[in-house]
């Protein structure tokens, strides 16, 4: 007893499995596309990303100019007056032999994140910290030393 479809109804089947898959991923991007451009930042970004993107624009910002520092104002994903907090650990520890830069950010709050991405942008020359209970922005100080750009003070 042969338990498969004959041959062209299994290409039947083939081509209606084919048009689901198509439905479902087009569905998928449509969802993606809307929670993306919602009101409420993007859906696929935490805090700490956001934080190593205002970096990223920041660094391209004063490498470009002419200017020795800059100041990158921060605001969470979050509500306005939302508490949080940001960590910056060191680029580099005490006693580390090689010279990849380690350091890794972490922003709390509702859609709190960490990252290293922020890595091959700028140079943490000391651990960093700054807590703000009632929310509101931080300011990042960037310094530009020769080809370096350093975060040097978090307010």
């Amino acid at each position: 007893m042969n338990l498969w479809p004959h041959p062209h109804r299994r290409t039947e089947i083939a081509a209606a499995v084919a048009r689901h898959r198509y439905r479902i991923v087009s569905i998928a991007a449509v969802v993606l596309a809307l929670l993306s451009s919602s009101g409420c930042g993007n859906a696929l970004e935490d805090n700490g990303t956001h934080l190593a993107y205002a970096l990223e624009k920041g660094s391209q910002q004063l490498r470009a100019s002419a200017a020795s520092e800059l100041v990158v104002r921060y605001e969470t994903l979050d509500k306005h007056d939302d508490p949080y907090y940001v960590e910056i650990t060191p680029s580099v520890t005490a006693g580390q032999t090689s010279n990849i830069w380690g350091s890794y950010l972490v922003v709390s709050g509702r859609t709190s994140g960490g990252t290293s991405y922020h890595n091959r942008l700028v140079f943490v020359p000391q651990r960093l910290y700054l807590k703000k209970d009632q929310g509101g922005s931080t300011e990042l100080v960037l310094r530009k030393d020769g080809d370096r750009i350093s975060v040097v003070e978090l307010r």
